[in-house]
């Protein structure tokens, strides 16, 4: 009997002390700080990129393991909520012309000679082959370094990580974990996911003195995969034109719904 009671003392115990709670670097104020001051330079960082005319000339490839094809793209916008890109797959052999603004979407195919249309706040990109979990605006935002455009203002909650990485989860509407590395950079995101299998996403910068996206490597949970890499940077002296900024669509070519876009 006191063998019996003995043990049921020690499992007692054992239970105890399993369920308390266990100290935490995060948990401490210097910890703390430490994280809030680290948020800061992150939404600095956002505050601090130019508005200003832009073109992104970018590589991008995806698929699944094994399987991958390669397109390239121009980019371009005033740093406005109109933006357009271009697709190419092959020299000079354009698959996509797209435009974007607030939330409108349209995409001209001149291999089909078609067009087609989308509004919403979804992510359209992926049904016309740009492997981004993002729509263009928070695209260029992301790739000028208007960080808290995509990502938010606040967070839930913080932690240290390895390598002095912090962790980072989001409140707004994007949601998810972000990284930052000890210079306020986010240099990776984690899509908030029921079962574990949505979007992650690791950023590369450049080495200028005031570093930008140049490679975005990104997996999802069901085996697609896709790298975005910039290769040049320029910067109109003027801001682009209404035409410059608007998609034609040759006459009589027929307006389609999106869900009718095939990639090839």
């Amino acid at each position: 009997m006191k063998k019996f009671l003995a043990l049921c003392c020690l499992c007692s115990l054992v239970l105890l002390t399993a369920c308390a709670k266990q100290p935490s670097l995060e948990m401490t104020p210097e910890a703390q700080a430490r994280l809030a001051e680290r948020w800061q330079k992150f939404a600095a960082r956002g505050q601090d990129a130019a508005m200003a005319p832009y073109r992104l000339q970018m590589s991008l490839r995806f698929g699944t393991e094994g399987d991958t094809r390669r397109v390239t793209a121009l980019f371009w916008g005033n740093s406005q909520r109109r933006l357009r890109m271009d697709v190419m797959a092959g020299v000079g052999a354009t698959v996509a012309r797209i435009l974007e603004d607030g939330q409108h979407f349209l995409v001209y195919s001149p291999t089909d000679n078609k067009a087609y249309f989308y509004q919403g706040a979804s992510k359209p990109l992926l049904q016309v082959g740009v492997p981004v979990p993002f729509n263009l605006e928070h695209l260029a935002d992301l790739l000028n370094g208007r960080y808290s455009q995509v990502f938010g203002k606040d967070f839930a909650s913080a932690r240290f990580v390895s390598g002095d990485l912090a962790q980072y989860t989001l409140s707004g509407k994007l949601g998810g974990e972000l990284t930052l590395d000890a210079a306020g950079l986010p240099v990776a995101w984690a899509e908030k996911s029921d079962n574990g299998k949505g979007w992650k996403m690791e950023v590369a910068f450049d080495d200028a003195a005031s570093p930008l996206p140049q490679r975005l490597n990104l997996a999802h949970g069901n085996g697609k995969r896709a790298i975005v890499l910039v290769k040049e940077r320029e910067k109109p002296a003027a801001p682009f034109t209404d035409g410059q900024m608007t998609l034609s669509i040759p006459e009589g070519v027929p307006l389609l719904p999106l869900s009718k876009y095939q990639q090839r």
